[in-house]
């Protein structure tokens, strides 16, 4: 921890070539991991439990055989636009 408060920017600068771990008195406590926009967006709405409960929903009903082809959806798009 007091290497990354006295070189935050080098650790940063580190963080284009690998990942991070962070240390507590010699012990991991933690990672610092590159990502991009588009992961973080993902991570956002994953973390939304809005989100979740639509997936969850999504899953359960093709599990249980209640699907829709995309060219049906695609059709009914177009037939509504």
């Amino acid at each position: 921890m007091k290497d990354l408060k006295e070189r935050t920017k080098s650790v940063l600068g580190d963080l284009r070539r690998s990942v991070v771990v962070i240390t507590n008195r010699g012990a991991p406590a933690a990672i610092l991991q590159p990502f991009s926009a588009d992961e973080l967006l993902a991570l956002q709405l994953l973390e939304s439990k809005h989100v979740r409960a639509v997936l969850e929903r999504a899953m359960r009903e093709a599990r249980a055989g209640r699907t829709v082809s995309a060219t049906a959806v695609i059709e009914q798009a177009a037939a509504s636009a």
